[in-house]
């Protein structure tokens, strides 16, 4: 495998930061920083869009348009060559309208196109201010500024003529944003919403671009429902989201990301072939992930700014360079933060989980309330050996209702255990590369505070067993003060390679049982999402 190089290090590709925009329009003073869009580069004029159906504009905000005919302004960064280069294109969230959100994500889109990523950050501030359940309109928005890279791609005469690769593109959102990229993902594929049509005919769409992976910073969730319910995000799906978040303090992504790629109960060995990955970042706040946007916090309660843009230029970075650039390899960072210990700033904390398009569950407790069982089709039994096992509806991180059910684990005496026997010929544990457990301990009582929590996984065939500590493979972290509400449960993703416990003389093709053995820690309390085979 090539060696991995820093992510946030600036590539050596030479690039243009080009301003686009649909002029004349008459901004007031009160919004003269909008006026740069009156004067872009003559080669990128753009049209307007109709989102009256799905959005009005900020209301009290003197804009010089109607919601007939909104702009498309942003802020490109185009490599220097003859590509074609993947896009990338980022939208921020809600914020007082008189400030101009968009450059916040410059930092970001230099970075991108550096290594050669075409990459823009678009302007919605339209949509903000006293507004609300128009998230639908700005994923209209965003696709819409993909629309215009694609006509600027297939015009002979453009300067992007041909330098667009339309089946590599990442979209990025923050806050809103964040939700309107996962209503993106969904509205890219339909030709119509409702009884307005997506293709073209009426100004909007068609869409059908190839997007390689939807990403989130901090992101609302369920602000906008469509009719069919909450959005599934159909592509590969990453989130970020920082524990001091005093806007989106509920940490609604949360549930965004685990309704994407669920187990399907019906095939649960049918992947829909999607990853899917997680971020939790111990002091970051919402506002420093836009480098124009005040901190919403008090000095001293999250992390520097510079610190943060560095985090989020790492792992978005990581992720660019995976589905963009095929860097396959860079999937280490989303499978496993600690891939990143070298280049993230020192000290800092973080949980990630990933899900593998290549899995298979052996429990992943979405059959019911009941008690604990093996999932089908793997075969086998479940014995709690003195620990309190309970399946239940436990909103992990609080705000909206959970429709995931999370298993709980109790024990107050060492040697307690879960045990999952399992019928080897039913688990084909040796087509993988991965054992792979979502787990997190909560602020309840038996846990002591702010210590990290710990016990052994037994995994055996036959006569064998490895016994690996949870903590070589992870710190299973005390949850981070919020600033507002109860802590958050957020589950950590265990990844043992079956190699590891292969060297200790287990077979995989045999395998009899897999336990969780309390042993390290005398009580505790922990939650489990799934326990998995994967790559």
């Amino acid at each position: 495998m090539p060696t991995l190089k820093n992510p946030a290090i600036a590539g050596d590709v030479q690039f243009d930061t080009i301003i686009y925009g649909a002029p004349p329009l008459a901004y007031p003073p009160s919004l003269s920083q909008y006026t740069i869009y009156n004067t872009p580069d003559p080669a990128y004029v753009t049209g307007r869009i109709d989102v009256s159906a799905f959005a009005n504009l900020g209301a009290s905000t003197p804009w010089p348009f109607l919601n007939t005919n909104v702009p498309l302004n942003g802020h490109v960064c185009v490599p220097q060559g003859g590509g074609p280069f993947p896009l990338a294109v980022f939208a921020h969230g809600n914020h007082n309208p008189l400030e101009n959100s968009t450059p916040g994500y410059l930092y970001l889109c230099r970075l991108l196109a550096s290594h050669g990523i075409i990459a823009a950050t678009i302007d919605v501030n339209f949509l903000n201010g006293a507004n609300f359940g128009e998230n639908d309109g700005r994923a209209i928005v965003h696709l819409e500024h993909l629309k215009q890279f694609r006509t600027w791609n297939n015009t002979a005469a453009h300067l992007l003529h041909g330098k667009v690769d339309l089946n590599r593109i990442l979209i990025v959102g923050h806050s809103r944003g964040g939700e309107a990229v996962g209503h993106a993902s969904f509205f890219n594929r339909l030709a119509a919403i409702g009884a307005v049509l997506l293709d073209g005919s009426t100004g909007l769409g068609p869409y059908r671009f190839g997007l390689s992976a939807v990403a989130a910073i901090a992101p609302t969730d369920r602000q906008f429902t469509p009719v069919s319910g909450p959005t599934i995000v159909p592509h590969s799906y990453y989130l970020i989201h920082g524990s001091q978040d005093s806007d989106v303090f509920t940490f609604e992504g949360y549930h965004t990301y685990e309704r994407a790629h669920a187990v399907d109960l019906a095939n649960p060995t049918v992947s829909d072939g999607k990853f899917k990955a997680m971020l939790w970042v111990h002091k970051a706040n919402h506002n420093q992930f836009n480098s124009i946007w005040a901190s919403e916090t008090p000095p001293g309660v999250a992390m520097p700014r510079a610190t943060q843009e560095e985090i989020a230029k790492v792992h978005l970075g990581a992720l660019a360079k995976a589905v963009l650039l095929d860097r396959a390899e860079y999937l280490d960072v989303l499978r496993d933060h600690g891939a990143a210990v070298a280049w993230d700033p020192a000290g800092t904390e973080f949980v990630s989980q990933y899900q593998d398009p290549e899995r298979i569950f052996v429990q992943h407790n979405q059959e019911g309330l009941a008690a604990p069982v093996v999932s089908l089709p793997v075969q086998g039994t479940v014995a709690a050996d003195g620990v309190v096992a309970a399946r239940q509806l436990t909103a992990l991180v609080g705000g909206a209702p959970t429709t995931t059910i999370t298993l709980r684990l109790v024990w107050n005496a060492l040697g307690f255990r879960l045990l999952l026997r399992v019928d080897p010929a039913t688990l084909p544990a040796e087509r993988y590369k991965t054992l792979a457990l979502r787990i997190g301990q909560s602020t309840e009582a038996n846990n002591a505070a702010n210590r990290d929590q710990d016990f052994t996984l037994e995994i055996s065939s036959g006569s064998r067993t490895a016994a690996i500590p949870a903590s070589s493979l992870h710190r299973l972290l005390y949850p981070a003060p919020p600033p507002f509400g109860p802590a958050k449960i957020v589950m950590q993703t265990l990844r043992l390679p079956v190699e590891r416990f292969v060297e200790c003389g287990v077979d995989p093709t045999d395998l009899r049982s897999i336990a969780l053995l309390f042993d390290r820690r005398t009580t505790g309390t922990v939650y489990v999402g799934d326990l998995q085979f994967s790559n």
